[in-house]
């Protein structure tokens, strides 16, 4: 806490010194990575939008994506879902906020990941990078996801506007509330946004009750100063708060979940003829959460609470530079520290594998979760945009990680699984991508891309130390030994675009080296509950070999004056072909179909979500088929005046009873069962612009 204090001490004093300076109002923006050059408007993609999400209202920074082609979402409880890209997920996706603000989960079965610390409400866009084709905002094996949050910007001239809105959800009592308040002036700026959810545990299609409730609370707050006309300042603090969190695909539930990010951003723009762009930025996330099963059948033998916590530290500057009329340099470096600590604290009042066995004395333990293990990564990149003719660029781009890992507080049994030798040598971790883009006339382009990319292990992969981490019962052990992930992957995608009718498809294939993956080794037993099956323990290791291929495709056609219509399609075949079986966790096919009517006050829409069966599953990690199903959802916005909207929408409409293949079944609770969605739901708010 006195370094967090220290942190956002030292980024207020630099911000509030400057702001006295300030000049005059400028457009310098510090949170997107995606430019506005056409050769960025095909695999880089900005897919999905702030008014999407303010129709589709979703509760959650992972439930943002449900709806979104090419992405499933790992679910384990109601709150702290996860995006998955084809079938990258966890660290092979690079998922930040802001344009390179990191965060990291503190708990190892990631109720907590990093887009769980950003509300929807707060959210102007969200960038997506399908691929490893961009090297400028960190390593990423799968693809980027930027979350880009809402900054100050003056709306008809006001000094002050804002708005504040509110609703409530049928389906398991839910309320949500959120304001957001903003000065914009000549000099400076300054936001603030707030939020409120309390959501109860729903009923699924059948009338079950699922356990999901959660409680939470956050703000954000941005200050500006414009220090001349092409520099800007920003200083931006994010807290947020979850409570009493039910996580029944997991096997215990979260008591709270603590986070504040602070970040401080300066950008310059046109500083030479040559020399068009400057940005810089330094930033600090601390995680602290804390998990517990004090209200699980395992509660009567065992009381397990769990204090954990993580910190992220880093930052990058950059550089933009033209070289020539046609040709972009891009030219930086970046650097971010991850450290993860925290315990187990277990009183063990009755010997589970002797029921009825009752200590006089209730037995006192302590397990070392994390290890006091740090990763730090030192990133330096380079990429060249190049116009070769009027209708043909080429972008290339190298990056270079140079990583290294420590664990201070290791487990004697982690110690002597390993021979001492715990601790993973420092590597180079190389990244080259390049792409073509064809402008075959002004309404259709085609572009190829290419790369390599790799992905260091993270933490867990090589530290967890006999935890229950996975799709399965088993417990999990980390090695120090394991290599690099690399991803070999091409993408070809087309466009094509007429006065109504829009359409695109991409196809691409990843070939996968030094996969990690987790084997059964029987020869190392249960360190906890070994009386109890299954038997044996998980080790993460390298595959030599495994792939994926599939595609999206889609089409937008407008009619009539007022409607569009949408389609939107994605697959991937995914294989582990060292072990001859398909890979765990794949979205299945899956079909989004929209028709939309758009007036000045009405915005309808009626969305149609079709999802084929998944019968490619991993028999290693205890994968089920799941059936397929088809939900449609209505959702209305009414704008009377123009200060007031109006939602009203009605989800899973007839009611259908249908599980994610990508959400975990029930673990150690009082019944067990799939994690089904949630039933019908009747949805009303509104909101009141100022």
């Amino acid at each position: 806490m006195k370094n967090l204090k220290t942190f956002i001490f030292v980024i207020m004093f630099s911000l509030f010194f400057t702001i006295g300076y300030a000049q005059t109002d400028t457009t310098i923006y510090m949170e997107e990575i995606l430019v506005t050059a056409k050769a960025d408007q095909n695999i880089n993609k900005t897919n999905i939008n702030g008014k999407v999400l303010e129709i589709e209202n979703p509760h959650d920074g992972g439930a943002m994506f449900k709806n979104q082609v090419g992405f499933g979402v790992e679910k384990r409880g109601n709150y702290g879902m996860e995006p998955v890209l084809r079938g990258f997920k966890y660290s092979q996706l690079n998922v930040q906020i802001d344009g390179g603000v990191h965060s990291a989960n503190a708990c190892p079965n990631r109720m907590d990941p990093a887009i769980s610390q950003i509300s929807p409400e707060e959210i102007k866009k969200i960038e997506v990078i399908k691929g490893p084709y961009n090297v400028r905002f960190g390593s990423a094996l799968g693809g980027v996801i930027n979350i880009v949050s809402n900054r100050p910007s003056r709306i008809d001239n006001h000094l002050v506007s804002g708005s504040v809105n509110a609703g409530y959800q049928s389906n398991g009592g839910n309320f949500y509330s959120n304001a957001f308040a903003q000065i914009v002036g000549e000099k400076f700026d300054f936001s603030l946004n707030a939020g409120y959810k309390e959501y109860g545990n729903y009923k699924s299609g059948s009338g079950q009750e699922i356990a999901s409730s959660f409680t939470r609370w956050g703000y954000t707050l941005k200050a500006g100063a414009n220090i001349k006309e092409n520099q800007r300042l920003q200083f931006t603090l994010r807290q947020s708060s979850a409570r009493d969190v039910l996580y029944a695909g997991l096997p215990m539930d979260g008591d709270h979940d603590n986070s504040t990010i602070a970040s401080l951003d300066y950008g310059v723009r046109n500083l030479s003829e040559s020399i068009f762009m400057l940005k810089a930025k330094v930033y600090g996330s601390f995680v602290d959460h804390e998990m517990s099963n004090l209200s699980r059948p395992a509660s009567r033998f065992t009381h397990a609470i769990s204090p954990v916590q993580a910190q992220v530290y880093g930052g990058r500057t950059e550089l933009g530079i033209n070289m020539s009329s046609k040709d972009v340099v891009f030219v930086g470096v970046d650097y971010k520290h991850i450290a993860k600590q925290g315990h187990r604290d277990r009183t063990v009042y009755e010997n589970p594998c002797n029921p009825g066995q009752i200590f006089p004395i209730p037995n006192v333990f302590q397990d070392k979760t994390w290890q006091d293990s740090k990763k730090n990564d030192l990133g330096v990149f380079f990429e060249n945009k190049f116009e070769i003719t009027s209708s043909l660029e080429w972008m290339a781009a190298l990056r270079l990680d140079i990583i290294s890992f420590a664990i201070n507080d290791p487990a004697d049994d982690f110690k002597a699984q390993y021979n001492g030798e715990i601790t993973p040598d420092t590597r180079i971790d190389p990244t080259l991508t390049t792409s073509l883009t064809w402008y075959l006339n002004k309404d259709i382009n085609v572009q190829w891309a290419v790369a390599r990319a790799m992905r260091s292990p993270d933490l867990s992969e090589l530290f967890i130390n006999h935890l229950s981490i996975g799709l399965d019962a088993y417990e999990y052990l980390g090695n120090p030994n394991l290599k690099s992930e690399v991803n070999y992957q091409s993408d070809i995608r087309i466009e094509k675009n007429w006065k109504n009718v829009s359409v695109y498809g991409d196809v691409y294939y990843s070939l996968l080296q030094n996969y990690i993956t987790a084997k059964l080794d029987t020869s190392i037993h249960k360190k906890y509950m070994a009386c109890k099956p299954p038997a044996g323990t998980k080790v993460f290791q390298n595959i030599d070999k495994a792939f994926m291929t599939g595609f999206e495709a889609g089409v937008e056609v407008s009619f009539l004056k007022h409607f569009i219509y949408s389609l939107g399609a994605a697959y991937t075949y995914a294989q582990n072909v060292s072990w001859d079986e398909p890979l765990s966790e794949i979205p299945p096919f899956a079909v989004n179909t929209n028709v939309a009517y758009k007036t000045k006050k009405i915005n309808a829409n009626i969305h149609a979500r079709i999802v084929s069966e998944q019968d490619r599953i991993s028999t290693s990690f205890k994968e089920s088929i799941t059936p397929g199903f088809t939900v449609m959802d209505f959702y209305l916005t009414y704008s009377p005046w123009e200060f007031v909207d109006v939602n009203v929408s009605v989800t899973n409409m007839f009611d259908v009873n249908y599980v994610e293949h990508l959400s975990r079944p029930y673990k150690a609770m009082d019944t067990q069962s799939l994690y089904y969605e949630p039933g019908r739901s009747f949805n009303i708010g509104a909101k009141f612009m100022f």
